[in-house]
């Protein structure tokens, strides 16, 4: 004989788990519109970064000498600026006072900015005067 076999089916709930990962997937989309629209700028890291591009050295003894003349005690003084190496000037000539050279050596600096001042301007009656320890021919 043969026997007839019924299954009952019972009705389960319906599954959560595909509305869960459809709003799992809506919230992560709606956070990275929202914080690209209304997020802090950044810069941007992928291209190189702008440098300040130092002076050249012709552009350093111009602004040098620009000082040295827009000085009324300095300029008829015909103080030289001379570059020696990058970003590095010196000052050569003759001034009548010590705080002259200080002077002229101030101005430089605060004009062309961060670049280094060798300050060889001499001082006349200080550094022109014989030195008797200095003279080795009339030993």
């Amino acid at each position: 004989m043969s026997q007839l076999i019924v299954r009952r089916t019972t009705a389960t709930a319906p599954s959560l788990l595909m509305p869960a990962v459809v709003g799992l997937a809506l919230g992560a989309a709606a956070g990275f519109v929202l914080g690209e629209l209304l997020g802090p700028r950044a810069e941007r890291g992928l291209g190189p970064r702008a440098r300040p591009v130092p002076p050249t050295m012709a552009e350093l003894v111009h602004d040098a000498l620009a000082a040295l003349a827009d000085d009324p005690d300095l300029a008829p003084l015909g103080l030289e600026v001379i570059p020696v190496s990058r970003q590095t000037v010196e000052l050569h000539g003759w001034v009548p006072a010590r705080p002259l050279r200080t002077r002229a050596a101030r101005a430089v600096a605060a004009a062309i900015g961060d670049p280094a001042v060798i300050n060889r301007v001499l001082v006349r009656g200080e550094d022109d005067a014989a030195r008797p320890d200095l003279d080795v021919l009339s030993a």
